[in-house]
């Protein structure tokens, strides 16, 4: 029997990320493709601690809230989000429900949302299962002004958000300067375009702090509206699936309205276990390590990586870097040649705006956080020796 689907589903496109999850099973495999921490980088005598404190919490076992367990919401104000006058907090399934629920919100089919590219595939999942277009905008570390994203607007039609990725940026790791913020700000503001600021890695600087988020700085910019977006699968544990939002109240309620149609609330034990570890006072510690870890293992591979001829550029904190490969590479049937070898990456095209591009065919997303020392270097070196041929 035939059945009709809906056509945005039906035109949801594959996500080429996930399909990698077969080949990371495979026994020996060394993961440069997934965003995955490693598992030193987990609290796991917190997180223990924490689960066996909710489970002992009735409302663990309950229904709650749409826009979440309020002890948590207070939680998440005390120790991560910083909520300005006039907006909400709304606890989310992850960073990605956050992105999903602000597009539904914001854009009706057939509307605009301007995009970076190269892209988080995930967000085009989210465009497409609404019918919404994603269109793309480029940016430029030397482009202070944001000229790529003006022309962006200028030739795109009925554009009813932005979605950025400003901090640490996945694929690319690149960080917009405070310049480069504002004029995003200014730039949308001028066509009261509101930006969803997906922020998930912000905590995960190196040697620095990032610049000020775009929500944080939108009231030096009349007429700015930013949703924000954390996360705290990247600085807690990816499994709990749990994020924020941080919305105006027009939007706020609308989104939670929105979620309510589809799942109801967040999960009441994950926001309990989530509640009880940051009351535990382990986070700001286990946070300190995890940059240090980061740091370390992104200076292995990438020093490693550089001295093999691949152009890796400079980041300054959160997962990934989109290494060019050297100019020789044989790239005929690299990626099968590197999971026989035993490693993985994922491959440039991956965030292209459109499947089956062959944009970004010269890069690669390598992910540093989840091997250990010895093992990102080993991952590393039998990646040199795959593109060698």
């Amino acid at each position: 029997m035939k059945i009709a689907l809906n056509p945005f589903i039906a035109g949801i496109p594959a996500n080429p990320l996930r399909a990698l999850f077969p080949f990371a099973a495979r026994p020996g495999m060394l993961n440069l493709a997934s965003g995955h921490p490693s598992r030193d980088a987990y609290d796991h005598e917190g997180l223990a601690e924490a689960l066996a404190t909710a489970g002992a919490d009735f409302p663990a076992w309950t229904y709650g809230p749409s826009a979440g367990d309020p002890l948590l919401l207070a939680a998440l104000q005390e120790h991560v989000a910083e909520v300005p006058a006039g907006h909400r907090l709304l606890v989310t399934s992850g960073a990605q429900q956050g992105i999903d629920l602000a597009i539904r919100t914001l854009a009706p089919p057939g509307a605009t949302v301007l995009v970076p590219e190269p892209v988080y595939p995930a967000v085009l999942s989210a465009c497409a299962a609404v019918g919404v277009r994603a269109v793309g905008y480029r940016t430029d570390a030397a482009d202070a002004a944001m000229a790529g994203l003006a022309e962006a607007l200028a030739a795109a039609p009925d554009v009813r958000a932005l979605y950025a990725l400003p901090t640490f940026g996945n694929p690319t790791g690149e960080t917009l300067d405070q310049a480069q913020r504002l004029a995003m700000l200014a730039l949308c503001a001028r066509r009261s375009i509101p930006i969803i600021e997906d922020d998930p890695y912000r905590a995960l600087w190196f040697r620095a702090p990032p610049p000020s988020s775009l929500m944080a700085l939108a009231p030096q910019v009349p007429g700015a509206v930013v949703i924000h977006l954390g996360s705290l699968s990247k600085i807690i544990s990816p499994g709990l699936r749990l994020g924020w939002a941080i919305a105006p109240d027009a939007v706020a309620g609308p989104m939670q309205e929105a979620r309510q149609a589809s799942d109801l609330q967040p999960n009441s034990l994950a926001q309990r276990v989530a509640l009880h570890y940051l009351r535990l006072g382990r986070l700001d510690a286990h946070v300190v390590r995890v940059r240090a870890l980061y740091a370390a293992r992104h200076d292995a591979l990438a020093g490693r990586l550089a001295g093999a001829g691949f152009d890796v550029p400079k980041v300054e904190g959160g997962m990934f870097v989109f290494a060019r490969m050297p100019d020789e590479a044989v790239r005929d049937g690299l990626f099968e040649r590197a999971v026989a070898n035993g490693v993985m990456f994922a491959p440039g095209p991956a965030f292209s705006l459109r499947p089956g591009d062959v944009a970004f065919a010269e890069r690669m997303r390598l992910c540093f956080v989840g091997l250990s020392d010895a093992h990102v270097l080993e991952a590393a070196d039998r990646l040199i020796a795959v593109v060698r041929g």
